[in-house]
């Protein structure tokens, strides 16, 4: 008698069926860490562009300036270094656009004190600017928080780039408490 290999159809189609079960379960998840993933890519982004600018600063023994002006809050932005010469910031130093980051949108307040329970809308504050001078310090009045939320979907995490007027920079999450994690905002 032959012996005969491979899988019957039946079997196929069992399989087809716990791969389409197992994939219902799946795609849900998969679509909520995609938007996720869009928006920390998006913050850690804008906390590497305003660290660059800081260092610049130190760098050059001068000032240097994080400029966030993505229209319909994109994540865009560019570090300018300040130009002794011709006295105006029109040395580029890096960019970012944010279309790199499809869905992410950001906001931005200049306002000393923050609530952060509650995000800024997509787009608010810009564009805006925060300039650092040679110790790395804020120079007068410039951005203080920078929102990162998801236009495509509002379940999404939201971050906060905290930029404090001694310089200080941090990426946290609103959703935790600073007393009991170090990645909270307050």
């Amino acid at each position: 008698m032959l012996k005969q290999y491979g899988a019957s159809l039946i079997e196929l189609l069992i399989g087809l069926a716990v791969l389409g079960f197992v994939l219902a379960i799946a795609i849900p998840n998969l679509t909520s860490w995609m938007q996720n993933a869009q928006v920390r890519t998006a913050a850690e982004s804008v906390l590497n562009g305003v660290q660059v600018a800081r260092a610049e600063a130190v760098r050059r023994n001068g000032q240097a300036i994080f400029n966030l002006n993505g229209s319909g809050g994109m994540a865009d932005w560019s570090v300018l270094a300040y130009d002794q010469a011709n006295g105006q910031f029109d040395l580029p130093v890096q960019s970012w656009k944010g279309a790199q980051a499809q869905n992410a949108r950001v906001g931005a307040s200049t306002a000393p004190t923050q609530d952060y329970s509650t995000a800024l809308a997509a787009g608010a504050g810009l564009p805006a600017s925060v300039t650092f001078d040679a110790l790395g310090h804020v120079v007068g009045t410039g951005i203080t928080r920078i929102d990162v939320t998801n236009a495509a979907m509002s379940s999404a995490r939201r971050l906060v780039v905290v930029i404090s007027s001694y310089g200080l920079i941090r990426l946290c999450d609103p959703l935790l408490v600073l007393a009991s994690n170090p990645q909270g905002c307050a």
